[in-house]
């Protein structure tokens, strides 16, 4: 969830001069932590003269606005001075393409050209859809009813199912059951790529919903090629913690219904304890688009009033050349 309480842009040369004059010290509020990373001179970039904004998460669905007094309590991870970026590359479909898929999956019709790189096929066995960026199939087989499987195998029905329709990447991860529910009986299998990791967005990702009995009912690919990572420089932790203290993070956060209505200024004491790289998207669907490092704290959040404490997770951007989160 974006903080919304003093969110002020941070303007891309203010973060390369503050990279270069940064160092080692006292983060505001005489919090002691541990020297920055180091800044050595980045390699020139062949992906892009400035990458687009990162996609942070806003996975804050209880709609909180926060005003906290936030502290950093714990040693900071060996963090590289430099990190990969990734660029991706969708499949270029056709409507040969797309009949050879509908055939995999066993839907049965002709294929209709919508134009612009979009096709539909419905007919016996389901439906498909494809336009850039996505593959959305569709089955009409009947649920027979029956108990779920265990999440284990529920994994390998999906995966089974992706190889046996030429459906599965060769750099799929191990897949894990994102939801489930019992009526109707169903649960949704997600994999994302084995690299990078850990991975916030859902592209590149596919998810298969599995019914009773293993089922497949429908899946949804939405992948890309993951080019060889170039690194890029980052900008020093301390100006990263600057944004979390400044309250110009992105937060999540999961706190009790009965105490904390949805849409709620939240006050309170942040207490981090860790730091770490994770990525995710960024770019515009049907342009470029790239996974980037971004800096993830994670701590506890006791709210003003409260005895108890819950997990909190701040993201702000990792590195010192791309553009602003776009929320």
């Amino acid at each position: 969830m974006r903080q919304t309480t003093h969110l002020t842009p941070i303007r891309v040369v203010a973060l390369f001069i503050a990279a270069l004059l940064s160092g080692a010290g006292l983060l505001g509020g005489g919090i002691a932590v541990a020297k920055d990373n180091p800044t050595p001179t980045a390699p020139a970039s062949e992906l892009a003269p400035q990458l687009p904004a990162v996609d942070l998460p806003t996975m804050n669905q209880q709609g909180f606005t926060f005003d906290l007094s936030s502290t950093f309590n714990g040693a900071m991870q060996s963090i590289p001075a430099q990190q990969p970026v990734y660029q991706l590359q969708q499949p270029q479909m056709d409507k040969d393409k797309v009949k050879d898929i509908a055939k995999e999956v066993s839907v049965k019709g002709d294929v209709d050209d919508q134009g612009g790189g979009t096709y539909s096929v419905k007919g016996d066995g389901g439906s498909l859809f494809v336009t850039p960026g996505l593959i959305q199939y569709v089955s009409t087989t009947k649920d027979s009813g029956g108990k779920l499987p265990s999440d284990v195998e529920a994994i390998a029905y999906a995966r089974e199912w992706l190889r046996q329709t030429s459906l599965l990447p060769p750099d799929i991860g191990d897949g894990a059951v994102r939801s489930k529910v019992d009526t109707p009986a169903r649960m949704i299998v997600l994999f994302k790529p084995v690299q990078p990791a850990p991975l916030l967005s859902d592209y590149p990702s596919i998810t298969v919903t599995v019914g009773a009995k293993g089922t497949i009912l429908e899946a949804a690919i939405r992948w890309a090629s993951i080019s060889t990572g170039e690194n890029f420089q980052l900008r020093p932790i301390s100006q990263a913690w600057d944004d979390v203290s400044g309250q110009r993070s992105y937060l999540n956060t999961q706190l009790p219904s009965g105490p904390y209505k949805a849409g709620a200024s939240i006050k309170g004491k942040a207490v981090y304890t860790q730091v770490s790289i994770a990525y995710t998207s960024s770019g515009v669907p049907g342009q470029t688009q790239y996974l980037q490092p971004v800096y993830v704290f994670t701590g506890k959040l006791t709210p003003d009033g409260s005895k108890e404490a819950y997990p909190i997770t701040a993201y702000v951007p990792a590195l010192a050349n791309s553009n602003q989160p776009v929320g």
